[in-house]
């Protein structure tokens, strides 16, 4: 069932006031590489005025009234500046009210990927800010995915074909 986001962050904001945290499966790319579309799902949890610096990946509702999961670049005179790590340049601002929830946790394949992991921490520390090194890692990043979804498609097919001559033999 897909639920319509001017539905479904409202919920969302009234748990997470609850002190509740919430789990969601993630849909755009924005936060790729870290965050992957359609199969991560990401935990939102309360936050408070101390999470809100730099490299913390944050659940906000821009200027324009959408609701993103991004990464705060920088807080200042009571703004947020966020980007999402697969955008090049494209930044939005909120306000320090309009940040509702941190992400504490990427799930994928029943695997958790936590604040203190590798993973994240490279992606907090190491990913590049710069438009153009950010385009040149995305790149690699996707032909890399796109070359191990080949792989791995190429070794179902082999595995099927052995299975049949196995079952024909």
């Amino acid at each position: 069932m897909i639920i319509p986001n001017d539905i479904l962050f409202p919920h969302i904001r009234e748990e997470i006031r609850a002190g509740n945290s919430v789990r969601i499966r993630v849909k755009g790319n924005s936060m790729l590489p870290l965050i992957r579309p359609e199969t991560d799902e990401i935990e939102l949890s309360p936050l408070d005025k101390r999470t809100l610096r730099k490299g913390n990946i944050v659940l906000a509702r821009s200027e324009d009234g959408r609701y993103l999961v991004h990464r705060i670049e920088k807080v200042k005179a009571g703004v947020v500046f966020i980007r999402g790590d697969g955008n090049t340049s494209a930044r939005e601002t909120c306000t320090v009210d309009n940040v509702f929830a941190q992400v504490t946790g990427i799930f994928r394949k029943d695997k958790k990927i936590g604040k203190n992991s590798c993973q994240w921490k490279f992606a907090q520390y190491g990913w590049p800010s710069s438009p153009l090194l950010r385009r040149i890692c995305l790149g690699a990043f996707r032909r890399l995915r796109s070359l191990s979804r080949r792989t791995n498609s190429d070794c179902d097919e082999n595995k099927r074909e052995h299975k049949n001559q196995a079952n024909r033999g």
